[in-house]
């Protein structure tokens, strides 16, 4: 995914000068991106170069930004349920807040994502978030089966970190008309990116 001209075209677009894209592995790694370091594997950066694209690839799994307007750090992560479960956020959060950002400061973006209304999930799934210590309003029921609000578990996460300025976009890659590849929806090989800079 973006290599040669279509690389080219994006560091272009959007006034760049590199981009960085890990092998996702719905873990809860976040790395800081200074200094030329370009790592290989991970769901998370936080960003302290200037003019490098922070890339992460989802096609129904959240990827959330946090941020603080006057501090030049941002960080985005690739939330799916397994790194929902272990709370990749936060530790984005925890990593910005040792480098210097104030929590009462920082505020999150929620992208695009698959839906409460379209994420059912089985009770063994039901079990890992409850035993992780997330509250019962993540799940949602309806005509005998169970759906994963995967926004809510992570804006959970997001206010137990002490972040109270949350953005929602709120839509569903799978019944949003709107053109999101959705893995569930049979698009097993397409992918969104979504990126964060600093200029």
């Amino acid at each position: 995914m973006l290599q040669g001209e279509e690389r080219f075209r994006f560091l272009n677009t959007f006034k760049l000068n590199d981009l960085v894209i890990m092998r996702q592995e719905h873990r809860d790694e976040v790395h800081i991106i200074k200094d030329g370091f370009r790592p290989t594997s991970g769901d998370g950066f936080i960003l302290l170069e200037k003019n490098v694209a922070g890339i992460v690839k989802t096609a129904d799994c959240l990827p959330v930004v946090v941020c603080e307007p006057d501090y030049p750090i941002a960080s985005i992560v690739h939330a799916g349920w397994r790194g929902t479960a272990k709370k990749i956020v936060a530790n984005a959060i925890r990593k910005m807040a040792h480098l210097g950002v104030r929590r009462d400061r920082m505020l999150a973006i929620l992208g695009p994502s698959i839906g409460s209304c379209c994420y059912e999930v089985k009770e063994d799934l039901c079990n890992v978030f409850m035993e992780a210590g997330f509250s019962g309003r993540i799940f949602k029921y309806k005509n005998n089966s169970v759906f994963l609000d995967i926004r809510q578990a992570n804006i959970e996460i997001l206010k137990g970190e002490g972040i109270e300025n949350i953005f929602d976009i709120n839509i569903c890659t799978l019944c949003s008309t709107m053109g999101f590849h959705s893995y569930r929806g049979g698009e097993k090989e397409k992918r969104q990116i979504n990126f964060v800079s600093l200029m």
